[in-house]
């Protein structure tokens, strides 16, 4: 059996019964290898993605069930939550003490944190193809103490890839990265990368991404059990959404 069919066998729920958990959730590659993005964040971030209604344009989940699908206490999903608004993957609407509205940002192409993790994952894999064999694993773990600082040491001066982030520009933030990580490279183990970025780069456009295949999602009509806003609410809701970019219909 391919790990496909077996894969969209457990989608389906055909190996369990009984079953709670059916279908699945997109998880881009590109997301699910975030540098400076958690663990924790990420499941929290692919729960979002799994409860996202498309005809209301948000997700509404509480911090205890969430909890309970990710398996953290409720003042981690808290924590991660917060982070990942800081990190601009989500926004979120609601007044202290209801039940709060998330929205996934649909402007990740921009995100620093994405973006420059890309960056650096192009790099580390051209890179690799010019570096001398006897060289295998320990230039890999220097790029990497580039990446994970010590907390206490995030967007300080210790922190090159930090200092990225915090003054990234879309236009001009990669090029100087991929400059920083060659140059980098080559002044630690003393070797000439003759590297066409612009070629690299071009032909990196060029790979077709995978495919994925149609989900199954069984239960994507189910009802679920959401407090109805009042016109005041429903109001203020409208509005947040239209500046968050959203197709608002009706509430």
């Amino acid at each position: 059996m391919k790990l496909t069919d077996y894969l969209k066998d457990l989608n389906a729920g055909k190996k369990f019964k009984p079953t709670a958990n059916l279908g699945y959730v997109y998880a881009p590659n590109c997301i699910r290898r975030c540098l400076r993005l958690s663990q924790e964040e990420k499941l929290v971030l692919f729960e979002i993605y799994s409860l996202y209604n498309e005809e209301k344009g948000y997700a509404f989940p509480t911090q205890q069930t969430l909890a309970m699908y990710v398996g953290v206490s409720s003042s981690s999903i808290s924590k991660a939550l917060k982070r990942l608004e800081e990190k601009e993957f989500i926004t979120s609407y609601g007044a202290k003490g209801k039940k709060k509205r998330y929205i996934p940002n649909f402007s990740l192409h921009e995100n620093p944190y994405l973006v420059l993790s890309e960056t650096f994952h192009f790099v580390t894999k051209v890179i690799n193809k010019h570096i001398p064999e006897e060289l295998c694993g320990a230039w890999g773990n220097k790029m990497l103490a580039l990446v994970n600082v010590k907390k206490e040491y995030e967007f300080t001066e210790k922190d090159m890839y930090g200092n990225f982030i915090k003054s990234f520009d879309k236009n001009a933030t990669s090029s100087e990265l991929i400059t920083f990580i060659t140059q980098y490279i080559s002044d630690t183990y003393h070797i000439e990368l003759d590297i066409d970025w612009k070629g690299e780069t071009k032909k990196s456009k060029e790979e077709k991404p995978v495919t994925p295949q149609p989900h199954y999602r069984k239960y994507n009509n189910r009802k679920i059990n959401e407090p109805e806003l009042d016109e005041n609410e429903k109001e203020q809701l409208r509005n947040w959404m239209i500046e968050q970019g959203v197709e608002v219909e009706d509430l």
